[in-house]
């Protein structure tokens, strides 16, 4: 599907990378809470917003760099692998402390300010960019490596599901957050589900000739 490769799996991969707790998550429930489920659903665009961003990065810095040379595909894609399988191990190997998030007194006020900080805070962590650059090529056939539009679309999913998965927990707000402070145990759990999934993907890659 338009150079895409295991679409139903890159569904599944982002919607274990989108719901496992982070920062993203702590910041629209903080927000939610604090100043009310406006304030979450413009954190929660501003989050989903700042993923455009690191999906066209990934899209035209790649599909350039893999245009120019057959090595580089190489590259890219075992490195890909081996960022895929190492933050996989991280999830397995790291001893959750369990979240608390607590409402918390904010200065900042207005829709715009809390879409625009939300955005900043997701385009500047380099987290992000690096995991963009390592996750969308795994799923791109060899044959549309050099073509933007299966980034385009990979990026939309996540963008898609992030929005969607931002605004419900901004929506609940504080039963959401009450739901993960309850439930000490979720964080590692999804953690240990996430890893698992990511160490399979990567050795897929490494492993498979096309």
């Amino acid at each position: 599907m338009l150079g895409v490769d295991n679409l139903s799996g890159f569904i599944l991969a982002a919607i274990i990378v989108v719901t496992t707790p982070g920062i993203d998550t702590i910041m629209v429930l903080t927000r939610s809470i604090s100043k009310g489920k406006t304030a979450g659903i413009y954190s929660a665009l501003g989050v989903s917003a700042g993923l455009i961003v690191h999906t066209c990065a990934a899209t035209f810095g790649l599909s350039l760099l893999l245009a120019r040379s057959a090595i580089a595909f190489g590259i890219i894609k075992y490195l890909g692998a081996a960022y895929l399988i190492y933050i996989g191990y991280k999830a397995l190997t790291t001893n959750a402390q369990g979240m608390e998030i607590k409402p918390t007194a904010m200065d900042i006020t207005g829709r715009k300010q809390m879409f625009l900080t939300a955005f900043i805070s997701d385009v500047l962590n380099p987290k992000i960019a690096i995991f963009f650059l390592a996750f969308l090529p795994q799923f791109i056939h060899a044959t549309a490596i050099t073509n933007p539009i299966p980034y385009l679309l990979l990026g939309a999913i996540m963008f898609v599901i992030t929005l969607i998965w931002c605004s419900f927990l901004a929506l609940m707000g504080s039963k959401a957050a009450n739901l993960f402070n309850k439930h000490k145990h979720a964080e590692k759990w999804m953690n240990k589900t996430s890893g698992i999934v990511f160490i399979l993907l990567g050795l897929k890659v490494a492993l498979t000739k096309k």
